[in-house]
């Protein structure tokens, strides 16, 4: 029989004992920062996939969590390595490698947690369109990285003619130190524009997405 009277203590303690806030821990689940906290008040109980993952993320067995059952490693791994994003809109990203930047940082009231190798420029943003349909959806979450060279076919975020756009990025040519580059949506209905012809400015590479379910 589950002893559901100690789960939420085990993943409060672990989850401390890890130097995980409510939020990191729910970010690398994949789910709400109140979900963490009913499981935490034993309000619910984690099961299935989130389950699984919450083990992961404790660095301990799904049985500990449930049962009591099982060892507990000490040592966090790729956890040890969390990086803070803000969460930012599409017109702040468009500013995000101009002065402006700090400012957009300490103004910042969304965060992400990812445990993803990511610069001290990296920055998450929300897909506001259907540019990027099929495969990118509106509200689907997005982490770029500055510092990441983007490679022929990367998805990247750019400023289009002061317009920060999530698109297809691809190399046309390179005239000495110079890039033509195109960049194109995958939904035809939107255009595509080339650095040639455009103010182009790209601001990061795709370096993780998101996708939460919708209630």
């Amino acid at each position: 029989m589950m002893k559901k009277e100690f789960v939420g203590e085990r993943i409060r303690s672990r989850r401390k004992a890890l130097k995980l806030t409510q939020q990191a821990l729910a970010s690398g689940i994949g789910v709400s920062h109140v979900a963490v906290s009913q499981w935490e008040k034993e309000e619910t109980v984690p099961r299935g996939e989130n389950l699984l993952r919450l083990a992961e993320w404790l660095q301990c067995t799904a049985a500990w969590i449930i049962d009591g059952d099982g060892e507990v490693f000490a040592a966090p791994s790729s956890v040890s390595h969390l990086s803070t994003l803000p969460l930012i809109s599409l017109a702040q990203a468009a500013l995000w490698l101009q002065e402006q930047r700090l400012s957009i940082q300490q103004q910042a009231t969304r965060f992400l947690y990812s445990d993803v190798p990511l610069s001290e420029l990296a920055l998450a943003v929300m897909l506001e369109d259907d540019s990027m349909q099929p495969d990118y959806r509106p509200n689907d979450t997005m982490i770029f990285d500055p510092a990441v060279a983007p490679q022929p076919g990367d998805v990247v975020l750019a400023r289009v003619n002061g317009i920060a756009q999530v698109r297809i990025f691809r190399l046309l040519a390179q005239h000495q130190d110079e890039e033509i580059f195109s960049l194109r949506p995958l939904n035809e209905d939107f255009p595509a524009v080339t650095s040639s012809e455009n103010s182009l400015k790209l601001i990061g590479t795709l370096m993780e997405m998101r996708r939460y379910r919708s209630k």
